[in-house]
């Protein structure tokens, strides 16, 4: 009796083990894929995480070179307020906006904030292909054209230099944004 009681014990230990390890590897997995986000009928794997650690490195430069506080080109409101169907191709019209503009004519002296912002610039150049392939035909309304339109008019009226610093140091509010949609 001693050694069946002896060897459930060490079964149970054994399955709360493997239960734990399944469980860290489970997270491991789920960090490595990805997480899923639902853009309407647009569903694409964005590794938000690694935008939001590659963007924590230079955040504090970019918030702290912004000599125009009082203007937001991304504002949370804004963006919560878009009809989920029209949420994918706000999205890539933004990194696209972000990619042919902002990281464009962003200059920097560190290599650190160039080499980051290269590494986000590819980043959303694959989501926005990714984007492509998980619904081609989708299509923004009058509503999403509008809130491009005031982000790029507010943009072209910072100079260029100015502008790109600005819209990096308001990435955190994109980032959120994607998060939203995230389903686990």
């Amino acid at each position: 009796m001693q050694r069946c009681t002896s060897f459930c014990e060490e079964k149970d230990s054994l399955d709360l083990i493997s239960m734990f390890v399944c469980t860290i590897l489970c997270g491991l997995w789920d960090t490595a894929e990805g997480r899923r986000l639902h853009l309407g009928s647009c569903k694409v794997n964005i590794h938000t995480h690694e935008l939001r650690h590659h963007f924590q490195h230079i955040r504090q430069n970019m918030i702290s070179g912004d000599d125009h506080k009082g203007i937001r080109l991304l504002r949370k409101d804004v963006m919560n307020s878009l009809q989920a169907t029209e949420s994918c191709c706000f999205l890539r019209q933004l990194l696209h906006f972000y990619m042919d503009k902002v990281f464009i004519n962003y200059t920097s002296s560190h290599s650190l904030h160039r080499r980051t912002t290269s590494v986000l610039a590819n980043s959303f150049l694959s989501i926005t292909k990714d984007l492509r392939h998980a619904n081609a035909h989708c299509e923004c309304g009058d509503d999403a054209k509008q809130k491009l339109t005031a982000i790029q008019t507010m943009y072209d009226k910072l100079d260029q230099s100015a502008g790109a610093v600005k819209a990096i140091g308001e990435l955190d509010s994109l980032l959120e944004w994607m998060e939203s949609f995230q389903h686990h």
